[in-house]
């Protein structure tokens, strides 16, 4: 609560636009490439975030990402190719 929103991290103002998104409580969360700009551990920690709300809020979420590392969080995987969605693993 010291810093201006231009003055945060990129894990910062990730958790910020979390706690926003789920401050109504919400049973679905959208998240487009919500590690696509932080480093590789501060995007283990917003996974780790998002499995904690899975798993205490009861709160579904989708995600989108290319990176595979993220992808392996998820329950279920499905590809988007030529616009269709496709079988995941």
């Amino acid at each position: 609560l010291t810093h201006y929103p231009n003055e945060l991290s990129g894990g910062e103002s990730q958790r910020v636009a979390i706690a926003r998104a789920i401050i109504n409580e919400p049973t679905l969360l959208l998240a487009d490439e919500p590690t696509g700009n932080l480093d590789s551990q501060v995007g283990r920690e917003i996974m780790s975030l998002f499995l904690s709300l899975n798993e205490q809020m009861r709160m579904t979420l989708i995600l989108v990402t290319h990176d595979p590392q993220i992808a392996q969080y998820a329950e279920r995987i499905l590809f988007l190719k030529d616009g269709k969605l496709q079988p995941g693993l």
